[in-house]
């Protein structure tokens, strides 16, 4: 993967609106960058709703490097996340 998160991180399914009949449009409201539900995002599968700055703030603020294109840091904070409910660093790539 080379440190960049695949489509599906990147724009992940989202779920229909039970209202409007819509599909794949319902959002998560994401607020404060510091009020974010970061295992709530991971779980869904959802980091990829973030807006860059948002994921560059938890980069930030986990000792990862913050910069790069939008789907190297999705990849990062997946990985943080992982490692972070894991217990270890994995191997290598996912």
């Amino acid at each position: 993967m080379h440190n960049r998160a695949p489509p599906i991180w990147m724009s992940p399914t989202l779920p229909n609106c039970r209202f409007c009949k819509e599909s794949n449009c319902v959002k998560p409201v994401i607020g404060e960058k510091r009020c974010i539900n970061w295992l709530f995002l991971f779980l869904g599968q959802m980091l990829g709703c973030c807006k860059l700055t948002q994921l560059k703030y938890f980069c930030r603020n986990n000792d990862h490097h913050s910069t790069g294109a939008k789907d190297r840091v999705v990849c990062f904070t997946y990985k943080t996340l992982y490692e972070q409910l894991e217990g270890v660093k994995p191997d290598s790539e996912f």
